[in-house]
């Protein structure tokens, strides 16, 4: 069964008890929420003009963000009862339940709101939960690098006793999370291809220091992730980490070399492996 809610995705109208839930002057402002955008990809300040909150204060934030924790707390109610109903039919013990999302929201983040043109944490780092009661440790938790988006699959064969298709890439999240994995991921992938806003196509390899995106018609951006968590200063630009920048520019072409990516060319490929890319 396949539960697809449309929720927490705007315009959060949420009832109550959920909606009066977090109050907008209790909650404090993302550590990102500063950010002025220097030295970024010009796509994101006109993406808070063309959202039309460019000049928002946190004061106009802090309502918004309070609906989206709202409805957030209300899918957890949501999946809450289905646990239970599980439990009641006595399914509770052969039934593999995945909770997850495909993406996060900016939700005031960098003052920006979505999740258009952009690889912050905000949006690619988002949260898995499973239960599975006698392949799954209860309350045991992972900070495994994990592509939902493929591992998910895989995991989903080996539950049902089904050997995953030969053109299956993922992992099986059963050995991430019983440390069986004979080889876990050092990083992790995402691609753009864009949106209703415009053609504008990027591409991210991540590992637990670094994070590097590739904009194909924009400046590229590098963040350190253990000093920098909320993403600030684009260090792409900074000489003192050039070994790093091509370090993690090649490791990226050879992902994109591995899956195909059509937008990977002599021309794209070259700029990247020999760092000609702006």
């Amino acid at each position: 069964m396949r539960w697809d809610p449309s929720e927490p995705h705007l315009p959060n109208v949420v009832p109550e008890p959920f909606a009066s839930m977090y109050p907008p002057k209790s909650i404090p402002p993302w550590p990102s929420f500063g950010d002025a955008l220097a030295g970024k990809p010009y796509i994101q300040a006109q993406q808070r003009r063309t959202w039309k909150v460019d000049d928002w204060k946190w004061e106009q934030w802090a309502p918004i963000v309070g609906r989206y924790l709202g409805e957030i707390t209300l899918l957890d109610h949501e999946i809450g009862r289905i646990l239970a109903l599980l439990d009641e039919l006595k399914l509770a013990d052969n039934t593999l339940v995945i909770y997850s999302t495909d993406h996060g929201d900016m939700c005031g983040a960098h003052g920006m709101i979505d999740k258009h043109f952009i690889m912050y944490d905000d949006v690619t780092r988002v949260p898995m939960m499973m239960r599975y009661p006698g392949e799954l440790p209860a309350g045991k938790t992972c900070d495994a690098f994990v592509s939902h988006a493929i591992d998910i699959a895989s995991t989903i064969c080996s539950a049902a006793g089904i050997t995953p298709p030969s053109t299956f890439a993922g992992k099986n999240l059963f050995d991430i999370v019983n440390g069986a994995d004979a080889k876990p991921r050092e990083d992790i992938f995402s691609a753009w291809h864009g949106g209703q806003f415009s053609s504008f196509t990027q591409r991210m390899v991540r590992n637990r220091e670094w994070k590097y995106v590739w904009n194909a018609s924009a400046e590229d951006e590098l963040y350190h992730m253990t000093d920098d968590p909320a993403e600030l200063t684009n260090r792409a630009t900074d000489t003192a980490c050039k070994a790093v920048l091509s370090r993690m520019r090649k490791r990226l072409v050879a992902w994109m070399l591995e899956t195909n990516d059509v937008v990977l060319n002599e021309w794209t490929r070259s700029s990247l492996e020999d760092n000609t890319k702006i």
